[in-house]
């Protein structure tokens, strides 16, 4: 069924400093001669690619809808998170300005997803880059709330902190702590954001999460009995959902009909008068 739908094909980008990303792209079927939105999910693309990395954003039926769909495949991993994250937002970029000159998708209506190191990456293109217009995170990132969360497990998350992303408390490197995450500073993320995040986990995000909440930036939800990965299927389909509404209303500007959904998109709309307000001229 999904090859009749949607033709997928490989794909290679070269970034600015020539480094090489590989992924799979779903071309949008569309239905007039204008380059479409494109949604990326970025981190791992084996197999049979259904959501990207977490499974919750419906490539092929993005891409039925009218939203080009790319999952891009992470680049050999390196120690310095900093390091991790550039490389990450060059080969977003990169496949946005490859695409865009095949005249494929539009490099104007760009979103991007990610689940656990693919939601750190969009994160991070979102605080350091003009690429995207929107991003939906499945998993927190790192913030201050970890240190007081794990403040038990000390002995195993502090060694953790420093080895992978290169922290310590906040008081030993305060510096690395605002350049990484957004709590420091929520006005960095200039799009809106949607976050579905699991019981277990979405805790560590109401530092950030909160104030982006209130000024009207981000719209939040919460799973029960779920960990780092959903698994329950009524929760995966909820996901699949909302993230298919998410990303038609910013991308293509299209709301549902289903009068479930009124309230919804009520927010969303004020939410947009909100980013749209909060943006330079």
């Amino acid at each position: 069924d999904v090859a009749q739908m949607v033709a997928v094909r490989p794909i290679s980008c070269q970034d600015a400093l020539g480094r090489q990303s590989t992924g799979q792209f779903y071309p949008a079927t569309t239905q007039d001669d204008s380059p479409p939105p494109l949604f990326i999910t970025y981190y791992r693309c084996a197999g049979f690619v259904r959501g990207g990395m977490g499974d919750e954003w419906p490539l092929a039926t993005l891409a039925r809808s009218g939203v080009a769909a790319l999952c891009i495949n992470a680049a050999p991993y390196r120690d310095d998170a900093i390091e991790r994250y550039e490389q990450g937002r060059l080969a977003v970029e990169s496949a946005v300005g490859h695409l865009a000159d095949r005249g494929e998708v539009d490099p104007q209506r760009v979103g991007m997803g990610g689940q656990s190191f693919g939601a750190e990456v969009a994160m991070w293109t979102a605080m350091n880059s003009r690429v995207l217009r929107t991003i939906s995170l499945a998993t927190p990132v790192v913030s201050p709330s970890m240190l007081l969360l794990f403040g038990l497990w000390d002995d195993v998350h502090y060694p953790r902190l420093k080895r992978y992303w290169q922290l310590g408390t906040v008081e030993e490197t305060p510096e690395r702590w605002r350049t990484i995450s957004p709590s420091f500073d929520p006005e960095r993320v200039r799009v809106p954001v949607l976050m579905q995040m699991a019981e277990q986990e979405y805790r560590f995000a109401l530092d950030y999460a909160v104030p982006m909440i209130r000024a009207g930036r981000a719209d939040a939800y919460v799973f029960p009995h779920e960990s780092h990965q959903k698994s329950q299927p009524r929760h995966k389909l909820a996901a699949y959902e909302r993230n298919m509404d998410w990303l038609r209303f910013w991308l293509l500007d299209v709301e549902s009909e289903d009068p479930v959904k009124m309230d919804q998109y009520a927010r969303w709309r004020e939410m947009r008068k909100q980013v749209s307000d909060a943006s330079p001229p």
